[in-house]
Parts: structure tokens; sequence; C-alpha cells
């Protein structure tokens, strides 16, 4: 009996001594075919301009296919979604940015997943700021005279966001709050149709990212009236920062994008992505072209940027509750 169990036992050693193996040589293959990483917003869009750049550099260096998929809708977390449902395997990523990814769940009353724990966080890669614009026939033009119009007409304004807890509609109401505006959200499905509108006339204003506001600022087919970013932006510099508008000092409405995976993704493919990002953040094009939308490269890795997460899931979450936004 004895001489039985020792067999057995050397058996299961064995055999799991070949799935390790088989485990490892995995890992070491990877990857071994294409990656989909999952964009959840409209192609063109900041963030999805700066995944490509990305996906096309982690091609190069990994020798695989990085395919990016657009996944838009339900203010951003549509594409979270997905990618929290797939296989931990290290083929199927997330390219996103804060808050959609961090605060859609708490805001819209969905718990198909949770950022804190459905997710391992590779690399943030960059951060960019919010800015709010006007259409350019609004009869304002700064921060305080939008105030003064405001007032003087209660329940004339409102504004476009890409659906409740976007940055959009998060930072036109921390703005609302601090000036006592009487404005309403009017959301869009998609950022494309809320910039539309905004040039259009059909609302007279929007706070996208200033990626996606800059060819429309420096075409003057909008104006900007402050933006959230440390300093005045380089390609718009008559723009004042929310700081200076507000005469708030360190005050700053910015968004991270970044990269991350399915929770149960082996560490060994996290470990090697992070490194693979970090060498494609250094590269001359990518830093060109986040530098060229206007964003910021800043690149934190996975175990200070899930630090970042849960600290940012936490003060948001405070936020909703105090401005009390919910979905109806």
């Amino acid at each position: 009996m004895k001489s039985l169990f020792r067999a057995c036992a050397r058996v299961a050693v064995q055999g799991l001594f070949v799935a390790l193996a088989g485990v490892a040589a995995a890992q070491s293959d990877y990857p071994a075919r294409p990656v989909r990483v999952v964009v959840p917003f409209a192609p063109g869009s900041g963030v999805d301009l700066v995944a490509r750049s990305f996906a096309q550099r982690l091609g190069e260096q990994m020798k695989s296919a990085f395919i990016v998929e657009n996944r838009d809708g339900a203010g951003g977390t549509l594409g979270a979604i997905t990618v929290s449902k797939a296989n931990a395997d290290g083929y199927t990523l997330l390219f996103t940015a804060s808050p959609p990814y961090a605060v859609g769940p708490a805001v819209q009353g969905s718990s198909a997943y949770d950022p804190n724990s459905d997710f391992l966080p590779i690399s943030k890669v960059a951060a960019t700021s919010m800015v709010l614009i006007a259409n350019k026939d609004a009869p304002f033009k700064s921060l305080a005279e939008l105030a003064t119009y405001s007032k003087a007409n209660p329940g004339k304004l409102n504004y476009a966001t890409t659906g409740i807890g976007t940055p959009s509609h998060l930072s036109v109401e921390v703005i609302k709050a601090k000036l006592g505006l009487d404005i309403e959200p009017v959301h869009y499905k998609s950022a494309g149709q809320a910039m539309t509108d905004t040039i259009g006339g059909q609302v007279p204003l929007y706070m996208p990212s200033y990626p996606a506001a800059q060819a429309y600022l420096k075409a003057g087919k909008v104006k900007g009236l402050a933006i959230g970013s440390p300093a005045r932006a380089a390609g718009a510099p008559d723009v004042p920062t929310l700081a200076e508008a507000l005469k708030q000092p360190g005050l700053e409405i910015r968004v991270w994008y970044g990269l991350l995976a399915p929770k149960g993704t082996p560490n060994a493919v996290v470990e090697r992505l992070a490194s693979e990002v970090a060498k494609a953040a250094a590269a001359p094009e990518v830093v060109a072209l986040i530098n060229r939308l206007g964003a910021e490269p800043l690149l934190v890795g996975p175990a200070e940027f899930s630090t970042q997460i849960r600290e940012e899931v936490t003060s948001s979450r405070q936020l909703v509750r105090k401005l009390g936004i919910a979905e109806k």
C-alpha cells in the first residue's frame, strides 16, 4: 500500500511539473498569436490614437500583431466590461482612460466589473487635461462671463457630455458646483456627436479632453474657457487654467491613459507587457504623438498604477456622492 501511495505521489508530482513547465513555456512564447487591445472609445479620439501608437510599437517589438478594437458605448465602460469577461491569457487587453474606467460602474449603478479587483494594471502611459469649450457664437468668452450669463438666464443653458460619470460630465459638474451655475447636461452616445453639436450650436458647452478639442480651438470653431492642466497649453496659450479662472491654486482636472489586463492574467505576462510598454513609451514617434495631442508622457508601472487606481476609485466615488450624480 505504501509503495502504491509513493508511486501515485510521484505521478502527481511529475504531472504538476509537466503542467508548470507547459505554462512557463507558453508564457515564454507570449505572444504566440495576435493580441486584441480593446479601446472603449470611438476611433480618432485621443485615447484611441495613443492606443494605436503603442499597439504598433508593441507589435514591432514583440513580433506579433496588436490589434486595436473600438468598443465605444455605455460612457466608456462597455469595452471594460468586454475585457473583464475575456480569457485571462494576455490576448485581450484594455487600453482606457479615467474616470470612465474607475468611476463608471459606481455612477451607472452597474456591478458588471470592479475596477479594483477585476483587472491587473499594466502601465499608465500618459495624462491629459480636460478643457471647457463653448460654441464660437456663445454669449460668453470666459468662466466669469458664463457665470454671469447663467445667473441672468436660469434654466436656459445646457452642456454636452458623453455619458453619466464620464470626464466630460464630472468635470463640468465640479465647475458647476464651484460657480453655482444653472446648467443641465445633455448626454450623447459618442464624443463625435457631442463635439459636432457643440460646433453647430445645438449645445453651447462641452468639456472634452484637450486632444479632442485642440484642432477645433486652433481653427476657431470653438472657444476655450478654461483648461484643467497645471499650466496653460502651448497650443492654446490664450485659454486660462482652471486654477487661474477660479482663483484656486492647484486645481486640476486631468485623466490618464493606461493599459490593463483581466484579473488572473499570469504575472509573467503582465511583467513582460510592462517591460515592453516601457520600451515603447521611449520611442520618439510615441512621445511625439502624445505631445502633439497635447497630452503628457507619464510612465507608471504595475504596482504604483494599481495603488493610484485604488486611490482614484475612492476619491472619485466620494465626489460622485457629494455631487449627487447617479444614473436615473
